[in-house]
This record gives C-alpha cells, sequence and structure tokens, in this order.
C-alpha cells in the first residue's frame, strides 16, 4: 500500500510534467513606442493614410468630423468599433454600450482615442503594443504579445 502511496504522491507528478506538450515557455519583453514606430509608418504609407500622434504615440485620424463636445470621463458612450491586427485580421468588433467612460475601462489607447471623438464622429486609431495589451493579450485571441492594433469607430452617442 505503501508504494501506491509513494507513487501516486511522488512519481505522477514528475511523469505528468514530462508528458506536457505545452512547448517552451517564452517571457515577453515590452517593445517600446519609438521601436514600433518604423512599422507604424510603413504600414500608413503603404495605406495611404494621413494620420496625427499623441504625445503617447497614438495615431488617429478623425475621418468624419461629429458634432458637440468630446467624450469625457463619466459620460455614458455607445460606439461601433472594428479592431484588427496590421494583418487585416479582424479580432473584434460590434458595439459598446451604453457603458460609463471611466479611467482604466478599456486598454490605454483605446482610451486616449475615444476622447478625440465626439458625436457622430468616425476615427481611425493605430494603437502600438504598450497602448494596447502589450504582454498580456487577452486569452483564446488572435491578439499576440506586443500586437500593434487598428480601430475602426463611431460614436454613436455621448450621455454626460
Amino acid at each position: 500500500m505503501r508504494i501506491i502511496v509513494f507513487i501516486f504522491c511522488v512519481v505522477a507528478p514528475f511523469i505528468q510534467s514530462c508528458s506536457s506538450d505545452d512547448g517552451p515557455r517564452t517571457v515577453c519583453t515590452p517593445v517600446s513606442v519609438a521601436a514600433e514606430d518604423p512599422i507604424i509608418d510603413a504600414y500608413i504609407a503603404d495605406n495611404g493614410l494621413t494620420m496625427q500622434t499623441t504625445a503617447s504615440g497614438l495615431r488617429y485620424s478623425i475621418e468624419t468630423p461629429g458634432t458637440g463636445d468630446n467624450i469625457v470621463l463619466g459620460d455614458v458612450i455607445e460606439v461601433d468599433y472594428q479592431g484588427a491586427l496590421l494583418n487585416g485580421s479582424t479580432f473584434d468588433q460590434g458595439t459598446l454600450g451604453p457603458a460609463l467612460f471611466n479611467q482604466g475601462s478599456f486598454i490605454p489607447g483605446f482610451e486616449e482615442g475615444l476622447q478625440l471623438l465626439n458625436e457622430g464622429a468616425e476615427g481611425l486609431f493605430i494603437l502600438p503594443s504598450s497602448l494596447g495589451y502589450g504582454c498580456f493579450p487577452p486569452q483564446g485571441s488572435i491578439i499576440g504579445d506586443n500586437e500593434i492594433l487598428i480601430f475602426e469607430i463611431t460614436v454613436v452617442s455621448i450621455n454626460p
């Protein structure tokens, strides 16, 4: 009986860890905005885009201006959005809201970009990975570590 307990408690965990098919574990190292600038610049040039850049490195274009005040913290907003990777693969799309717009509710670049828009505005955001998910992409998503993200946004409504 002691042998069975020994095998179960001591040997079994080693056998299980050896049979794992997870492959080698890699550590993600965050990438700076400056390191991604040439990649984003090339994407903008290849697609004939004209974009502005914020101090954080967010690239944005307001395709259609809206009316009224820009989104501010505390507003209840509704936006239509599509999120894609540089290769054109869509990772998410739909309508967000009505949702309370609070600091920390969204990834940093999305949050920053929304504050540049007002009701009815349509915008395009390109987020360096540090303003997106960085080394922590959503599990089960096609978004990889340090992935540059693109969002097409339409502000449906803003309620202060």
